[in-house]
């Protein structure tokens, strides 16, 4: 991730970095160097996930007649949690503070409402601090790589971000050989997809917990359906977007298997 940023820092083009899915779920924009957009919907709350450190955050441009922002602390970590009154909304959300090391911070933030569609979470990436720390310690550039490829789980098409989807369920299941079993040693945490690709993320410490267990896809005609899939990171990245997918661990009546369900479909 780093040598793509210095390569784009340096060829002038850093105003098309796209947002990358991070580990807890959230929506990551480029700081700086676009605009974001927040879809909310009445009945739900969405997250807006600052920088960590960062003193006297205010948030500004949103009338409390029509939207409620309500400023939370997790850790040294400020965050403003936003809720719709009513669906059609559109207005900017401005918000100011001092990072932590005493420079100004401005975020510029579009925000939608829709009767039903929402982004649960969103937040930044710094890429001029990884660019300068990438400069200043070239002997560290593998560990920072590394760790950038811990914290991405896929970088995501240059879409507006409300065409992500979390419209999905999940419950304990059976069928075949399984009655209906005890699933939550593996459940997943959430699962969303971005129409191309559906990214079920679980527990960290998965493995050690309930194992990784087996996936397999249904049509909607209850057919099995062949993917390709990639476990990285506490996430089976399943490329496609199936009807449903089975996790599956153990055989018999010791199985347990976990049905999510797309509910767009």
């Amino acid at each position: 991730m780093e040598k793509a940023l210095v390569a784009a820092y340096e060829a002038g083009r850093t105003q098309n970095l796209p947002p990358i899915a991070g580990t807890n779920g959230e929506v990551l924009y480029a700081y700086g160097q676009s605009l974001p957009t927040l879809v909310t919907a009445p009945l739900h709350t969405s997250l807006l996930v600052l920088q960590a450190g960062m003193q006297h955050p205010k948030a500004v441009g949103l009338s409390p007649a029509y939207w409620q922002v309500n400023q939370l602390m997790a850790g040294n970590q400020p965050e403003m949690a936003i809720t719709p009154r009513f669906a059609g909304l559109h207005g900017n959300l401005v918000v100011t503070g001092t990072s932590a090391t005493g420079k100004p911070l401005n975020y510029v933030i579009e925000v939608t409402s829709d009767a039903a569609r929402y982004t649960p979470m969103i937040g930044f990436y710094y890429p001029y601090a990884i660019i300068r720390t990438w400069k200043q310690e070239d002997a560290a550039s593998r560990t920072l790589q590394e760790k950038v490829n811990r914290e991405t789980v896929a970088v995501l098409p240059s879409t507006n971000v409300a065409d992500l989807n979390f419209r999905w369920s999940m419950h304990c299941s059976g069928g075949g050989w399984f009655s209906s079993s005890d699933c939550d040693s593996i459940l997943p945490e959430r699962v969303f997809d971005d129409g191309r690709q559906t990214f079920i993320q679980f527990r960290p410490g998965q493995g050690s917990r309930g194992g990784i267990p087996s996936i397999l896809a249904e049509n909607a005609a209850g057919q099995n359906a062949i993917i390709n899939t990639t476990y990285r990171d506490g996430y089976y990245i399943v490329d496609g977007v199936p009807d449903r997918i089975l996790l599956i661990a153990g055989k018999g009546s010791s199985g347990k298997v976990v049905k999510l369900v797309h509910e767009s479909h």
